[in-house]
């Protein structure tokens, strides 16, 4: 891993982007408390959770495609400034003149900012890191940064409210968010914009084309979707399963969610140690861990039993969701790459909604163990079908072109402006 820490823009990239999933985790923890303790009402608490994660899943692309075509210098900073103030307004909402309202406007704006941010780091990622053959190596350690951050982000925003209040966890936000701005502001080696522009209208419109027509990427995604869908069943689910079938209270629960996050760090590991191999493998194996994962929860007798299932399920995890997002970078031509990490990034804010609420019906029909169960079930179903969908991905990403053969053949084609991941001209059509 130590090639692609050379890289000095990586180093920002990556610093700002574990900064970034820290801060969200800070942020979403101390805003939920704030919500449903202002409000004792858990239609106010659905209002923010839809207004900061499932409408901001709707704006970003558009976002993007008004953006991507921008210096990442620049806009990345800017996008990271405005949650600053967004987080320092939102504290003293907090303190002063708490509205429901203009609390979840804020977090809208917010989400807007932070989802269209995250796919345009991750676009300039892609290029930092292709440039320098290091795709999988640079993923591997983001993966990592990020699961550690999954794993201590709630915790440090629950201990940020108990010691010092909401505001005082939002101020902290607003810190970490103006600190990533200053560090991409002065970043040097981050990737420039294509000299040909492309009209902003109707981009996001012809991305989806794009994934129509290109079957790896459109395999991926109706795949990943489905996915997400059976893995966040048990969202809803395991507080409920602690607390009524292993009878095991708020200690339990907590253990549960402590064995994920650990099996998540170890995921990373697993697939920091194994990145070499086919996607479709790592995706198969990550898809089959969460099954069997599940599944050892739907049966256990024992808290120990089903800490085991959520090891089992957070290393599946750590996996699965790395090696789906390395697989579309290296099958997105580079025109395309911030906004399919706009729509990758919408996927995993939007379909989670429809997870929670179908995990939260099985149980109140059935049981969570039968919750459990469909979500193991559905996870086996999504490994047995990316066995065969996915093999004709590409085993290793292309070879980055020299930029002293850009010939004639490389020439961008007008009607889309194509660009290499290093700025330089780049074919029209890279594969079918």
């Amino acid at each position: 891993m130590k090639p692609v820490l050379r890289i000095p823009a990586y180093r920002r990239l990556l610093a700002a982007y574990a900064l970034n999933e820290l801060a969200f985790m800070i942020g979403s923890v101390a805003l939920a408390l704030l919500v449903y303790g202002r409000t004792h009402s858990a239609l106010g608490a659905a209002a923010f959770f839809l207004f900061a994660q499932f409408v901001p899943a709707l704006l970003s692309p558009l976002c993007v495609a008004r953006l991507d075509q921008l210096p990442a210098r620049i806009v990345l900073p800017v996008l990271y400034w405005v949650e600053a103030v967004v987080f320092v307004v939102l504290a003293w909402v907090a303190s002063r003149h708490f509205a429901v309202v203009i609390v979840v406007a804020l977090a809208l704006l917010d989400g807007v900012a932070a989802l269209t941010a995250r796919a345009l780091a991750r676009a300039a990622t892609v290029s930092v890191t292709t440039a320098a053959g290091l795709l999988r190596e640079g993923n591997a350690v983001a993966n990592a940064g990020f699961s550690i951050c999954f794993m201590v982000g709630p915790a440090l925003g629950g201990g940020l409210v108990a010691a010092g209040g909401t505001s005082a966890a939002l101020l902290v936000d607003a810190g970490l968010f103006g600190l990533m701005g200053l560090t991409l502001a002065t970043a040097r080696g981050l990737p420039e914009p294509s000299a040909v522009r492309i009209p902003a209208r109707g981009r996001v419109r012809a991305a989806l084309d794009y994934v129509r027509t290109q079957k790896p990427i459109r395999d991926l995604l109706l795949l990943q979707a489905v996915a997400v869908l059976f893995f966040t069943i048990s969202v809803p689910v395991e507080v409920v399963f602690a607390q009524h079938s292993l009878h095991t209270g708020a200690a339990g629960y907590g253990a549960l969610l402590s064995a994920w996050g650990l099996g998540a760090v170890a995921g990373a590991a697993v697939y920091a140690r194994w990145r070499g191999l086919p996607n479709r493998y790592l995706i198969v194996f990550g898809a089959g861990c969460l099954g069997v994962g599940f599944l050892v929860m739907a049966a256990a007798p024992t808290l120990a039993v089903a800490i085991v299932g959520a090891a089992s399920a957070g290393i599946g995890n750590g996996v699965e969701s790395v090696a789906v997002r390395t697989a579309l970078q290296e099958e997105v031509e580079d025109q395309w790459m911030a906004l399919m990490m706009s729509l990758y990034e919408a996927l995993f804010q939007s379909v989670p909604g429809v997870g929670i609420v179908i995990g939260g019906a099985i149980t109140a029909v059935g049981s969570p163990r039968a919750a459990l169960a469909v979500a193991g079930a559905g996870s086996w179903a999504i490994t047995v079908a990316a066995w065969f969908a996915l093999a004709g991905l590409r085993s290793r990403p292309l070879a980055q072109p020299p930029a002293a053969t850009a010939t004639a053949d490389a020439a961008p084609d007008p009607a889309v402006g194509a660009t290499r991941r290093d700025g330089g001209p780049a074919p029209a059509v890279r594969h079918q």
